[in-house]
């Protein structure tokens, strides 16, 4: 099978309080980048009933042959930092308490569930969550950058992919503002335009970076993690001190 109909996962809108594109502006922006669809990921509690019901139609009304929206939302949980999940091809407004209730309607109202990048709740996952999520996202170019995958989250994925088969890795832009390319595509072929959701639960997929390339499983040596690692440790410590100079600088500017 050949992959070569370029997607995207974890894209925001202006539905979303932090989101600076509207659904016009996304799809124009994504077909001059060669992007053919969208798993949009708006932040759930930024949207009712009413207006869910809007956006689904909006989205709707902006896919055609060449260019699909794949509505969805982004889940969060109190008591519980850090940990996000997406409903991808959520077709019903769903308003879940706690993971129990968001996997019970995700089961019927969608067609695809996703943890989003476990860094931010530092790669602990409630039991349930890895009993029933579909995808983990190993790699989340606004958290991770565009230029490395998160080895940590790709050891999280190997676990669980190592007692659920089924369960593929994601990799998501995490965007806000399209005027930033994070350059990382998902490719699905083009016998799966029709329905991008069911390629992705059904691991037909491969992830393109400017660094890297994934299949749906994350497949890697052990030499290829182990030299991830090295790079990403290396990749870390110069960012944290490029942040440190940046601040010493902005400190000397005011000091004057």
């Amino acid at each position: 099978m050949t992959f070569d109909v370029p997607g995207a996962i974890h894209m925001h809108s202006d539905y979303s309080h932090d989101g600076a594109d509207s659904l016009e502006n996304l799809r124009e922006v994504c077909i001059a980048r060669g992007i053919r669809w969208v798993g949009i990921t708006d932040h759930a509690e930024d949207l009712d009933e009413e207006i869910f019901g809007e956006y689904l139609a909006h989205c709707a009304s902006l896919s055609d042959d060449a260019f699909r929206f794949i509505p969805g939302l982004e889940f969060r949980f109190a008591g519980f930092r850090g940990v996000h999940l997406f409903a991808v091809g959520l077709d019903r407004w769903i308003q879940p308490r706690n993971f129990q209730e968001f996997f019970d309607g995700t089961s019927t109202a969608a067609r695809f569930t996703v943890l989003a990048h476990p860094v931010l709740c530092r790669y602990n996952v409630p039991q349930i969550v890895l009993d029933r999520i579909d995808a983990i996202e190993i790699w989340n170019t606004n958290y991770n950058t565009r230029y490395l995958a998160d080895p940590r989250a790709i050891e999280l994925y190997h676990a669980l992919h190592a007692r659920r088969p089924e369960v593929v890795a994601t990799v998501g832009l995490d965007q806000h503002d399209s005027s930033n390319d994070r350059e990382v595509r998902t490719l699905i072929s083009a016998d799966d335009m029709a329905d991008p959701a069911d390629a992705l639960k059904a691991g037909r997929f491969r992830t393109s970076g400017r660094n890297a390339t994934f299949d749906s499983v994350a497949s890697m040596s052990p030499g290829e993690m182990r030299s991830l690692r090295v790079r990403r440790t290396a990749f870390d410590v110069v960012e944290r001190l490029q942040n440190r100079m940046v601040i010493a600088i902005r400190r000397l500017a005011v000091s004057r």
